[in-house]
């Protein structure tokens, strides 16, 4: 299983030359930043451009912070993996936590853009949901998972509902469930394959922009591009080819 979170930047905006590496201390001395409660955790880090991947420029923020282990605190080495689409909207963090990947993402936004306010996480709607829902059914998968908040099911109110398997779109009443909860909080999605991957693909996606990747277990970078060219052109519209 592969851990990701979702951030938009800016489409079209004007970016500069990129140096091999940014220091965390840079993002530190920038004016605003100091309202980035995260940075508090974070102690050190470095952000280095890899390789171009596709259409995705890689980069990795190696960093130290402080975190809780039981009851204690401790400084923990962390590796981030960072894709931002060279021409699309989304930035994807590898690797967890939330707190210090946003960290990353904001050295990322001072070094493309130089400015760190233009990579931010976004909400998934519930609209965004059955559209992709829909996509998914027109290449052929299913969708595995649902957990909604606010439900009419069975005749009656469910303040939450969380279902699983395989064809959950053929349950008789789901498309009005899908349809009409008050927020649907996270879905998830199999795929016979996408692409030039010949491998079964299945990913789940909650509505504040995390998820993981089942399968693949051990998914190759061409099959994670796969995946979120289809999330991007499904959310954005913008094409998959």
């Amino acid at each position: 299983m592969k851990d990701f979170i979702l951030y938009l930047q800016p489409k079209g905006r004007s970016t500069g030359p990129t140096r091999e590496t940014y220091s965390l201390d840079e993002l530190k001395k920038t004016q605003g930043t100091s309202l980035i409660s995260e940075l508090d955790l974070v102690k050190e880090g470095t952000l280095r451009r890899q390789e171009t991947l596709g259409d995705y420029t890689l980069f990795e923020f190696s960093c130290k912070y402080t975190a809780r282990l039981g009851t204690s605190l401790a400084t923990v080495a962390r590796d981030i993996e960072l894709w931002r689409s060279k021409k699309g909207v989304l930035v994807i963090s590898f690797g967890f936590p939330r707190n210090v990947a946003k960290v990353a993402t904001k050295l990322l936004s001072l070094a493309i853009f130089g400015d760190h306010s233009l990579i931010n996480s976004f909400t998934i709607t519930n609209s965004d949901f059955v559209m992709l829902g829909r996509r998914i059914e027109e290449l052929g998968g299913t969708i595995t998972q649902l957990d909604v908040r606010g439900v009419s099911w069975g005749g009656g109110q469910l303040g939450h509902l969380q279902i699983k398997g395989r064809g959950l779109e053929r349950i008789p009443g789901f498309d009005e469930v899908f349809k009409k909860a008050k927020r649907i909080s996270s879905m998830g999605f199999s795929i016979p394959n996408l692409n030039s991957s010949t491998r079964h693909c299945s990913f789940r996606i909650s509505d504040w922009g995390g998820g993981q990747v089942y399968s693949p277990s051990d998914p190759l970078p061409h099959e994670l591009a796969n995946i979120f060219k289809l999330i991007e052109n499904v959310l954005f519209g913008l094409n998959e080819k």
